[in-house]
């Protein structure tokens, strides 16, 4: 207890726990089963959004001298607008459900597989009995603080999606004001991408370290009890559950930022062949697309098993050690009650 556990040594236990008992590994990977085979519908329909907005803001603020588009032809706001709300639909109502549904279950199996403290592994059934046990009586909790969730994520993005789009119109305008003072626009242009660059880099720090509270926060709804709960009913959701998360993860800020970064990028270094070749627009002239997209969505699928089974483990660290500091100020207290 008195070591904090790094990033590796949360993996490894996470690793550990999933190679050490085939029945949890069987079971986590059958419940990921509905959100893997909705994601391969999604992630075609956010490849060809993502690829529609890229050329359609390119096309409207004239960027054809900073970036080639192949196969380019004019788009209209009509040409744009139903996927963007298809994709939108896409995302808040399938996807955030199943992505609730596969976290809880994930975090309540591997939860039951860590604390049984048994030799030999659980058997499956009993592990579906016990897993279906906890997200029954907090499903409810959890649903209420996905919805916070859902909400500060929402908002970061579109931070992150004005940023972006603001620099491809001071882009434009650079490259305007370049035809009469190269050397100026260049220069201006550069000083553009460093202070660009520099706000994105802190607004992908801080959604790092809020996304790790977010997902304690999750974890702490799922698992948390609260004191005067009867049969294990009485779980802690809501802002309370992200108070609570905030609290366990005191003095393991940089810890939790490095492993949500590390989880973020593998998600985006993922999707970038695929986005970059465009296999949502390559349907038409052969399945491949569909064929990436699945081998990627699975990588995406058998990373969040192991993030969340690494935030279990985190969880059960942190809070091991936030409940033997109040012990120790409880005695320390006690023992200066005594003296006096």
């Amino acid at each position: 207890m008195n070591e904090k556990l790094s990033v590796m040594e949360l993996l490894k236990r996470a690793a550990k726990l999933l190679f050490s008992n085939i029945n949890l590994a069987f079971f986590l990977f059958f419940s990921s089963l509905p959100l893997f085979c909705f994601l391969i519908l999604f992630e075609l329909s956010l490849q060809t959004t993502i690829s529609l907005t890229y050329q359609f803001l390119s096309q409207e603020l004239d960027l054809g001298g900073y970036f080639f588009l192949q196969d380019h032809k004019d788009l209209s706001e009509n040409d744009l607008i139903p996927w963007l709300i298809q994709t939108s639909l896409l995302y808040f109502f399938p996807y955030t459900l199943l992505d609730l549904f596969t976290t809880t279950v994930i975090v309540a199996a591997s939860s039951v597989s860590y604390t049984s403290g048994e030799e030999e592994p659980l058997g499956m059934l009993c592990l579906v009995q016990r897993s279906a046990k906890i997200c029954r009586n907090r499903l409810v909790g959890c649903l209420i603080t996905s919805l916070y969730v859902l909400l500060l994520s929402t908002s970061v993005f579109f931070g992150f999606f004005s940023e972006s789009v603001n620099y491809l119109f001071i882009t434009s305008l650079a490259r305007d004001y370049q035809r009469f003072h190269s050397k100026t626009a260049v220069l201006f242009h550069a000083v553009v991408v460093l202070i660009r660059g520099t706000v994105f880099i802190v607004l992908a720090v801080k959604f790092g370290n809020w996304s790790a509270g977010w997902n304690m926060g999750l974890v702490v709804s799922v698992l948390e009890e609260e004191e005067d709960g009867e049969d294990g009913k009485g779980g802690i959701y809501g802002t309370n559950a992200l108070s609570l998360s905030y609290w366990y993860g005191r003095g393991h800020e940089k810890r939790d930022l490095l492993m949500m970064l590390m989880f973020l990028v593998f998600a985006i270094a993922t999707r970038m062949p695929c986005l970059y070749s465009r296999c949502s627009l390559s349907l038409s002239s052969s399945g491949n697309g569909v064929l990436y997209t699945g081998l990627y969505v699975g990588l995406i699928c058998v990373g969040n098993v192991v993030k969340w089974v690494a935030c279990v483990v985190s969880y059960y660290d942190c809070r091991a050690r936030v409940l033997e500091k109040k012990d120790d100020v409880e005695i320390g207290s006690k023992a200066k009650g005594f003296a006096t």
